[in-house]
């Protein structure tokens, strides 16, 4: 791969409609679309309530927010929702920037985000 810039998904599947994906390293506009099809072939498959986990996010452009808020717009329309977990201060001043931090829900960590989302499940 001639492509320097470094990004790993993992995915993991919690129960039969939550998943969490762990994104490290930098997501641009040459990186981002392997992230967005992880999220939407989690989608595709049911899994509507997504942690999506970046506290090994290095970097993140316009290009990822805007796939970002896509993925949390979906999961809204199947009746679930996105948490982000642990970003990094770049990317949480990042957030604050844009004023995304008004739109996602962001937890200290992986186990606060799905007990949050088993919650919200239980309430509807």
């Amino acid at each position: 791969m001639g492509n320097t810039i470094n990004l790993e998904i993992h995915t993991r599947c919690v129960d039969e409609h939550m998943a969490i994906v762990t994104i490290a390293g930098e997501m641009d506009i040459h990186t981002t679309p392997q992230a967005k099809t992880a999220m939407l072939d989690l989608l595709a498959k049911g899994y509507y309530q997504l942690v999506v986990n970046l506290q090994q996010m290095d970097y993140l452009d316009s290009t990822a927010l805007g796939m970002l808020v896509g993925a949390l717009k979906r999961s809204r329309e199947r009746g679930g929702d996105l948490r982000l977990v642990a970003p990094t201060p770049r990317i949480l001043r990042l957030l604050e920037i844009t004023r995304l931090i008004n739109v996602f829900s962001i937890d200290a960590s992986e186990q606060e985000a799905t007990d949050k989302l088993m919650q919200e499940g239980t309430e509807s």
